[in-house]
């Protein structure tokens, strides 16, 4: 395992110990999953807190939205319903 991750992942695994590879596995796998649910607990809320701004700006930036929400469909459990996007949008 530790030929196989460098930098961080090479410090949190060298701190284990030796023989000891199955719960360096572990920990590692706990450390990357809680690091993904923080980047995409993120993600959802920048989308359901998006910067629209106003004037000509406003509909490129509200179409950006759109893209992105289609992309971020997975994080979100499936795609936001209209009438929550409607929401988001009126909110701003």
């Amino acid at each position: 395992l530790i030929s196989l991750v460098e930098g961080v992942p090479l410090e949190f695994i060298s701190s284990i110990g030796e023989h000891n590879g199955f719960e360096a596995w572990r920990r590692l796998c706990a450390d990357q999953r809680r690091r993904l649910e923080k980047n995409q607990l993120q993600r959802v809320e920048g989308l359901l807190n998006p910067e629209f701004g106003t004037g000509v700006g406003f509909r490129a930036k509200w179409l950006a939205w759109e893209r992105q929400l289609e992309m971020q469909g997975a994080a979100l459990g499936g795609a936001l319903s209209d009438t929550v996007k409607i929401a988001v949008v009126r909110r701003k």
